[in-house]
This record gives structure tokens, C-alpha cells and sequence, in this order.
């Protein structure tokens, strides 16, 4: 696992290109979808599909927010900052762990809290059940809280599937989803504390062309691309696994910004 994270991040740190391909089809006009818990699995999974991410709007209640939040606050008083959800994992080489994880970001990994209420929540499996038709089944493979403190620095830009094999071989023929990510606000997002940002269209970048462009820079996009996606507590952000984006920088001086992830 950490070696696979260290490879990673050295394509992450790498020095910023200055411009996007042409070959990027960034959608910059079209505006991302905010949806209810009431919405149908379909059409959570068709604007997934089209635009990379979704808003579930108000996915749970201000009460179990409140609970989690409790939990969460006992169980990370003692967790220090810049290092992986899993305690046990070694310092990377370079000493590129805050860099990678952020200076002053907290993570609680191995985390099954409200096992019935949020894991199990029905929402999230229909969605899943629908998002994974075409591959099959589907399982949890992360469950962590993220934290940005005060003074956090944005994060590498990155999309979360490239941890898996299938983003690299599957090609650009078919693309079915074979990871997403449930970003739940315990707390409220904005652009201060660094709300996450997504670059609009990169889903839909085609890996097996930009691998073989020398201009090509991975991951690499100017900051009008990105756009910053506000969530209030209980607010549900899904990413698709192949969508860039980042946890923006936490710039003001006394708020921590937590999400399940």
C-alpha cells in the first residue's frame, strides 16, 4: 500500500504544467447537479455518469450529524496531523507524508461508526447498486474522516480510481464505474475552509491518448478549471472515480473542515 501511495504521489508533486491538452474535454459551462435523498438511484447515477459528481442535498438528518460529530471527536482528540487514516502505516520516503496528506490534516481511518445509519443507509446502496450494474457487485474499500485544519494547504489535484489497476489498462472503450467516492459533510463546506474543488469534464479524459502525449501534464489543470463544490453538514458530494479534483486550502484561522470519506 505504500509503496502504491508513493508512486502515486510522485506523479501528484510533480512540477505544474501550465496549460491543459486539448485533448482534456473540460465541460466549463455546465453546472453540477444538487439532488435530494428522495431523487431515484437512476437519475443519481445518470448525473454521476454525465457530469462526474453529484450533490445528495440533506443525505442525513442534523441529529445523526450531531451523534457522528461526537463520536468523531473522542476518537480523533489524539490524532496527529500529515500522516495516512491507517496508524500503522511507515512514513513515506522524502518525507512527503504531510505534503501528501496534508500539514494540518487529521485522519481516523478503519472507521465503521453508525454502521446501520450511514454505511447501510439505503440511499447509498441503491445509488451503488445502480452505479455497479454493469460490473456486478460492489464493497466498502475506505471508510475514513478527513480533517483540514486551519492553514491547510490544497491538495495535489488527483482522481481517486487511479489507485486501482482498471483506470490504467480498462482504456477509453468502456468505462464502467468501478469506484466512487461518498464525501459527507459532518460540517459545513465553503470556499474559506476549503471546500473541494473538481475540475469540470475530467472524467472524461482519454488515458490511453494523454499517457503517450509528452505535453500531456498529468493532472495538471489551471485554477479557473477547478470548482470549488459548497456541501452543508449532512450534505453528500459523490465523485466519480475517474473525476480530478482536490481538498482546497483551509485559509481561515479557527475552523476544521470534516468529511467521511
Amino acid at each position: 500500500m505504500s509503496t502504491r501511495i508513493y508512486q502515486l504521489s510522485s506523479i501528484l508533486l510533480r512540477p505544474r504544467a501550465a496549460q491543459v491538452n486539448a485533448k482534456c474535454p473540460i465541460i466549463s459551462s455546465r453546472a453540477f447537479s444538487r439532488l435530494s435523498r428522495a431523487s431515484p438511484a437512476t437519475e443519481i447515477a445518470q448525473r454521476l455518469k454525465s457530469d462526474g459528481r453529484v450533490v445528495i442535498e440533506s443525505m442525513f438528518t442534523p441529529s445523526q450529524v450531531s451523534r457522528l460529530n461526537a463520536d468523531l471527536d473522542t476518537a480523533c482528540a489524539d490524532i496527529p496531523v500529515g500522516r495516512p487514516a491507517n496508524a500503522n502505516t511507515p512514513p513515506l520516503p522524502d518525507r512527503i507524508d504531510a505534503e501528501l496528506f496534508g500539514q494540518n490534516t487529521k485522519r481516523l481511518g478503519n472507521l465503521a461508526a453508525f454502521r446501520e445509519e450511514v454505511i447501510d443507509d439505503d440511499i447509498m446502496h441503491d445509488a451503488a447498486a445502480e452505479i455497479f450494474k454493469e460490473t456486478g457487485d460492489y464493497w466498502l474499500s475506505t471508510a475514513q474522516m478527513i480533517e483540514p485544519g486551519p492553514g491547510s494547504k490544497a491538495q495535489p489535484l488527483h482522481a481517486d480510481a487511479a489507485g486501482w489497476w482498471p483506470f490504467w489498462s480498462m482504456g477509453d472503450q468502456w468505462t464502467p464505474d468501478f469506484t466512487v467516492n461518498f464525501l459527507i459533510a459532518t460540517t459545513d463546506t465553503t470556499e474559506a475552509n476549503g471546500a473541494t474543488g473538481v475540475v469540470r469534464g475530467s472524467h472524461k479524459i482519454k488515458y490511453t491518448e494523454a499517457m503517450h502525449d509528452t505535453d500531456f501534464g498529468l493532472w495538471r489543470f489551471p485554477d479557473d478549471e477547478v470548482e470549488q463544490i459548497k456541501l452543508k453538514a449532512g450534505d453528500c458530494l459523490l465523485l466519480e472515480g475517474r473525476v480530478v479534483h482536490r481538498g482546497e486550502e483551509n485559509k481561515t484561522s479557527d475552523e476544521f473542515r470534516r468529511l467521511l470519506n
